[in-house]
C-alpha cells in the first residue's frame, strides 16, 4: 500500500509537469489560519462561540480529554475582547437594559409589592420598600371652625342687642304707664288680680311669689354625673320654650358664658342667686329689675349641651344647692 505523502508528491508532479498549479501539503490548515489573522474582533468572537458550541456538541456524548478541555478554556474570550465589544455596542445594550427595567416595572413580581391583594392563605414577601405615593394633604376644617365661631360671636352680639332694645322698651312703657297714674301690680311683683294683665310670655306667680323656671321634663339632678359634679338641675323641652325667673330680682348677668353658651344670672331679694343657662337668646339687660314669671329667656342648645333644655342653679351664701330642694321649700316642684 502506498504512503498518502507519496501519493501527495505524484500528484503535485504531476501538476507542475503539465504546468498547472502546485498544491503544498497543509493549505488548509494554513488558509485557515490567515483568514483568522484578517477577521474583525467581532468576526473572531463569533467564530469563537461557534467553534466552542461545535467543541461542546461533540463532547456530549463521551468525556473530554484534559487536552480538549485545557484547548476549551484557551479559545474562551478574554476580558478585554468583552470590554472592547460592550464598548461598541454600548447604546443597543443600554436600550436592552431600559426595556427590561420598564417591563419589570409593569409585572407583578412575587418579590415586589403588588396592587393585588393576596389570595387567602397566601402571604407576599415584601422584599424591597413601597414606593412614594403622592398624597394630596388632609384639607384643613380649621377655617370652618373659626367661620362658626365668628357667626356664633356675632350672633351673640346681636342677642344682647336686642335684649337691651326690649329693655328700654319695657322700661319706657312702664315710665309712661307710671306718669299716667296707672296702677302696675306686676312691676311689684304681686299675685295678678283675677282678669289683671299679664306681659306677653309672663305667667302669674304663685301665692308665695315663685314660680318654676321653665315648663318641661325633668333629666338630670344635682350632684355627681358622669365624673364631675353638677351643680344644676336640667329641664329638657322643644328649643323655644320660655324660661321665667323664678322670684323678683336683678340681673347681674346676661351674655356669653363659657360652657352655657348664653345665660342669665338674677340676684334675689333675699340675696339667692339663680342661673339659667344654654339659651338660644333672652330679654333682659344687666342691671335690669325683673318680677317672678316674667319671660327672660328661650330654651336652647348652646354651649356643652347634649340636647335643647334649660340648666339651673341656685347658689346661697355663694355654695350651689340642690335646686329641686329649694323649689320644693317654695312649694313647686317638677314631680
Amino acid at each position: 500500500m502506498e504512503n498518502p505523502g507519496d501519493q501527495r508528491g505524484l500528484l503535485q508532479r504531476a501538476a507542475a509537469a503539465n504546468g498547472g498549479p502546485v498544491i503544498a501539503p497543509g493549505w488548509r490548515e494554513r488558509a485557515a489560519r490567515a483568514g483568522a489573522a484578517h477577521r474583525t474582533p467581532r468576526q473572531q468572537l463569533v467564530a469563537g462561540y461557534e467553534w466552542t458550541i461545535r467543541q461542546l456538541t461533540a463532547l456530549r456524548s463521551r468525556i473530554p480529554t484534559r487536552a480538549e478541555l485545557t484547548d476549551l478554556l484557551a479559545r474562551r474570550p478574554s476580558t478585554q475582547e468583552i470590554a472592547d465589544t460592550a464598548r461598541r455596542h454600548r447604546f443597543l445594550l443600554g436600550g436592552l437594559g431600559l426595556t427590561l427595567i420598564l417591563a419589570t416595572g409593569d409585572a407583578t413580581a412575587g418579590i415586589l409589592v403588588a396592587e393585588q391583594a393576596p389570595a387567602p392563605g397566601i402571604a407576599h414577601r415584601v422584599a424591597v420598600a413601597y414606593p412614594l405615593q403622592l398624597s394630596t394633604p388632609v384639607p384643613s376644617v380649621r377655617r370652618y371652625l373659626d367661620a362658626i365661631a365668628n357667626g356664633e360671636r356675632l350672633r351673640e352680639q346681636a342677642v344682647v342687642a336686642a335684649a337691651a332694645r326690649a329693655t328700654l322698651e319695657r322700661a319706657k312703657a312702664e315710665a309712661a304707664a307710671a306718669a299716667a297714674g296707672q296702677e302696675q301690680p306686676w312691676i311689684n311683683s304681686m299675685p295678678a288680680p283675677e282678669g289683671g294683665v299679664i306681659p306677653p310670655g309672663a305667667i302669674p306667680p304663685g301665692a308665695g311669689g315663685y314660680v318654676l323656671p321653665a315648663p318641661g321634663t325633668f333629666t338630670s339632678g344635682f350632684g355627681s354625673r358622669w365624673g364631675t359634679f353638677h351643680n344644676g338641675i336640667d329641664i329638657a323641652g322643644p328649643i323655644g320654650s320660655p324660661i321665667y325667673a323664678v322670684a323678683a330680682g336683678t340681673v347681674i348677668d346676661a351674655g356669653p358664658a363659657a360652657g352655657f353658651g348664653l345665660w342669665v344670672r338674677i340676684r334675689h331679694d333675699d340675696g339667692t342667686i339663680s342661673v339659667y343657662g344654654h339659651m338660644y337668646d333672652f330679654f333682659v339687660s344687666v342691671g335690669e329689675r325683673v318680677p317672678a314669671g316674667m319671660q327672660i329667656a328661650r330654651m336652647g342648645n348652646r354651649g356643652d349641651s347634649t340636647g335643647p333644655h334649660l340648666h339651673f342653679e341656685i347658689i346661697m351664701d355663694g355654695r350651689h344647692v340642690d335646686p329641686q330642694r329649694w323649689l320644693a321649700l317654695h312649694g313647686l316642684s317638677y314631680g
